[in-house]
């Protein structure tokens, strides 16, 4: 098993941990994983307790120590690389305090405490691609790999944050630094804890910026970048061609990825690729003919609605937090596959949208803001259009409506509009008790703070900021390395290096979109690896025919809506019921596609069912009744 497949949990403070602690040593209270590895405890220094599973590595050089899981960038090996053997990072923390970020690249995360046990440091890296979670219990500070291994240690009560299920109802996550259980926290990206014994702080380690710097010719930064992306792709090859390989949705990103690393192999490599039956969602086609163009091994699944329904209940339980981007599920399959065939580490093409420009959004925010910047005539039509259709509730009606609605906000307001599923339905959807403990507003504060923070000219490059922040670090990354985690296989994320995030910070904003033209400078330097029919390709995505599913009434949508309006759902009090069955009417007689959102609305119920109802249980039992084994915390 490799280092990033491992878990940990650190408390540091007591002299001693609380006699329930003793149950983390059952390997059925950690994060599933696909091998069965025991569960490790150590007191490496006094006040310093660890438990770990899987290849953690335990570092330090007298002074101090440590733990980290880390992938970096195989350069010939897809072995896990060995976590700082001559203790760099250790020894520059002890010397002066500084995290040696600048030793590290790839994937990676680090726990480091002093030997007195009273400072320690905590560091994810700048994607969060191993996350880190802590929350301080008493005179001490927890910190570990995986929130539930902060809720299993019975340290921390399991309230449900009220406040990150409604960032998840708006955007199918929990945004950083929320995380669904209050008192504890989650590291944002490229960010490193410091804890003094008393408080923790928190200080940026590394953040893209948009410098716009570059003003060679066109003809030299086309070449810049392609030598770039050679570069940095290349260093995620691996000399075993039967133990590695990559995802191949047959879009630009993946296609890329895959043909360079073709190049740089003698053996043929490996691809993975997901279908579907459903017309217009199947891009196999696309796939096929990136994998035969550079002479791949190609391995193909279909997934059907019923493999839809046998995963779902297994990715709930792979997320510790409700996480509801349906694409999970055809992650998950991909991974699987890959497992099967023997691989160990995929490659993936994630990031290469936010940093190269290929996201539609940015697209059509231009169009938005030609709208929003239009002459007060225009703006005043389509203002009159909108309230004219106001009370139609078609799919027609309600896209001119939407557009409308979009085109007045500002960004980064209008930017995540389409996602503001719960403050858009503020009123009627939440309960009034739910209303009372969030404002309206509070899912645009997170946007807000990020959009601020960004450092850069250009309005595209402060859209790509907030994208890496959010759809990358909270989103997608998540997504993809927890569901290959559940299927025992590595991921490593080339576009997301931050040599390749730098150098493109330096490009102009032009030279990613141009006019409507996305990844304009990328497709030029790819032009002679990209077979043309990618090129032109229309990105679609890796989403699921969830809404087909939810419309024909099978397996998927007796799922979904038996989740979504049963009993138990209900009694949780987050919800206007109706407004639930609203939503599905909608759906089905083709108002408006609520696939999403009631995908979302069951991976929360669900959610509940497997992190918390078990601990409600336990504790409402009376002593006497209890079980003599039962654990403290929930099963997995």
């Amino acid at each position: 098993m490799s280092a990033i497949l491992g878990d940990f949990l650190v408390l540091i403070g007591p002299e001693r941990p609380p006699a329930g602690m003793a149950d983390l040593s059952d390997p059925a209270l950690w994060p599933p994983a696909a091998s069965d590895s025991p569960v490790r405890q150590a007191m490496p220094v006094p006040h310093v307790h660890v438990w770990a599973r899987g290849d953690t590595r335990i570092i330090g050089d007298g002074a101090a120590g440590g733990l980290g899981l880390a992938l970096e960038p195989p350069r010939g090996s897809a072995r896990a690389a060995a976590i700082d053997p001559r203790g760099a990072v250790v020894a520059a923390w002890v010397r002066d305090g500084r995290f040696a970020h600048e030793h590290l690249s790839g994937r990676y995360s680090y726990v480091l405490w002093s030997v007195d046990g009273k400072r320690a440091l905590a560091c994810t890296d700048a994607f969060r691609t191993c996350p880190v979670f802590h929350a301080q219990v008493g005179a001490g500070l927890l910190i570990a790999s995986d929130l539930r291994l902060i809720l299993r240690s019975g340290l921390l009560a399991p309230r449900v944050s009220l406040q990150a299920v409604y960032q998840y109802l708006n955007f199918s996550y929990v945004p950083a630094p929320l995380t669904a259980i209050e008192g504890a926290a989650k590291l944002p990206a490229g960010t490193c804890l410091e804890w003094n014994g008393a408080r923790v702080r928190l200080r940026r380690q590394w953040d893209a910026r948009y410098p716009e710097d570059m003003a060679a010719p066109q003809a030299q930064r086309i070449e810049q970048l392609r030598e770039t992306i050679l570069h940095t792709v290349r260093d995620y090859r691996s000399a075993d061609a039967q133990g590695w390989g990559t995802f191949l949705s047959g879009g630009t990103d993946s296609s890329s990825i895959s043909g360079i690393l073709s190049q740089a192999h003698d053996a043929p490599v490996n691809s993975f690729s997901i279908g579907f039956q459903e017309d217009g969602y199947d891009e196999l086609p696309y796939s096929r003919i990136a994998s035969q163009h550079f002479g791949l091994k190609a391995h193909e699944y279909r997934v059907s609605e019923d493999d839809a329904v046998a995963a779902l209940p297994k990715l709930v339980g792979a997320y510790d937090e409700p996480f509801g981007n349906s694409s999970a599920i055809p992650t998950f399959y991909c991974t699987t596959l890959a497992a099967q065939n023997g691989v160990t580490l995929m490659v993936a093409g994630d990031g290469g949208d936010e940093i190269f420009g290929g996201n539609e959004r940015y697209r059509k925010d231009q169009i938005f803001h030609r709208f929003h910047t239009a002459p007060a005539s225009v703006r005043a039509f389509g203002k009159t259009l909108a309230g004219v259709l106001k009370g139609v509730d078609s799919r027609f009606a309600n896209r001119i409506k939407n557009f409308v609605h979009r085109a007045t906000l500002p960004n980064p307001d209008r930017f995540y509009s389409d996602d503001a599923f719960a403050s858009k339905h503020f009123e009627a959807m939440l309960s009034p008790a739910f209303r009372a403990a969030v404002r309206a507003d509070d899912a645009l504060d997170v946007q807000r703070r990020i959009y601020a923070d960004a450092q850069a000219h250009a309005e595209l490059h402060r859209l790509m900021y907030l994208d890496l922040k959010m759809t990358i670090a909270d989103n997608d990354v998540v997504k993809v390395a927890r569901a290959a985690k559940l299927a025992g296989v590595e991921v490593a994320f080339p576009y997301l290096d931050r040599r390749l995030v730098d150098f493109t910070g330096r490009l102009p904003a032009s030279d990613k979109v141009r006019g409507l033209d996305k990844r304009h400078l990328f497709k030029l330097a790819m032009n002679d690896i990209l077979p043309e029919a990618i090129r032109k390709k229309k990105k679609q995505g890796f989403g699921l025919p969830t809404s087909v599913w939810l419309q024909r009434g099978g397996s998927y949508a007796k799922l979904l809506t038996g989740i979504v309006l049963s009993d138990r759902a209900a009694a949780r009090g987050y919800f206007n019921p109706d407004f639930i069955r609203g939503l599905i009417e909608r759906h089905q007689n083709g108002a408006w596609d609520h696939a999403a959102d009631l995908h979302m609305l069951a991976v929360l119920e669900l959610w509940h069912r497997e992190y918390i109802d078990p601990i409600t249980e336990r504790q409402n039992m009376a002593p006497a009744q209890q079980p003599q084994a039962a654990p403290r915390a929930m099963a997995a």
